[in-house]
């Protein structure tokens, strides 16, 4: 009778013993580079290759995630529009770099999709301007699309478009010049990625 009552116990004291608890997942608060995804999860993310500080990293730059922040007008981190009518894609991904000075920068992008899945050039605009690179509050330039460049502008690659859900994603990459600092320098931009509920 003992020996019926004591293998349960025993088996259930193994078994506690046996089983560890996985270590926690250290959170951090350092961004990282989000997930190629098709879902419309407004996630935006690329290296960001800042012609003063040079090169700065193995992947080409620091990374720059779209993130939330606080700001006058309140701006998504991801914000833009995608016209079925006209084929325009405007997208803003927005960084918030120190919330005590207020310093932000936007990487915009800007291009006609013609089609649906596909590799698509940037589009210059007169009316709305040709930024693609924009700082707020900080020490750095703007960057721009130049409507005539003798190098290559970069390319965005739309790998998923539904428009019944709203929803287009890809990757990209741009090369921007900054003609209203003291030197005409290249601004890299590459990796990009982006998933976007319009």
């Amino acid at each position: 009778m003992k020996t019926k009552i004591l293998l349960p116990i025993l088996y259930v004291v193994l078994v506690l013993v046996a089983c560890k608890k996985d270590p926690p997942i250290p959170e951090t608060t350092e961004p990282v580079m989000p997930p190629l995804t098709h879902q419309g999860l407004n996630t935006f993310g690329c290296y960001v290759d800042f012609p003063s500080a040079g090169a700065s990293g193995e992947q080409g730059g620091e990374l720059f995630v779209a993130n939330d922040g606080e700001s006058v007008w309140d701006i998504p981190a991801l914000s833009g529009s995608f016209n079925e009518f006209t084929r325009e894609l405007v997208m803003q991904g927005r960084r918030y770099i120190n919330t005590e000075t207020g310093e932000r920068d936007d990487v915009i992008i800007r291009s006609l999709i013609t089609d649906n899945i596909g590799v698509y050039n940037y589009t210059y605009n007169k009316e709305h301007g040709s930024q693609g690179y924009v700082n707020w509050k900080g020490m750095l330039c703007n960057y721009n699309y130049l409507e005539y460049a003798d190098f290559d502008l970069g390319k965005i690659t739309v790998t998923y478009l539904n428009e019944t859900e709203n929803i287009i994603a890809g990757t990209f990459y741009i090369n921007l010049l900054n003609p209203s600092c003291e030197e005409d320098t290249i601004m890299k931009i590459t990796d990009g990625r982006f998933d976007f509920n319009y």
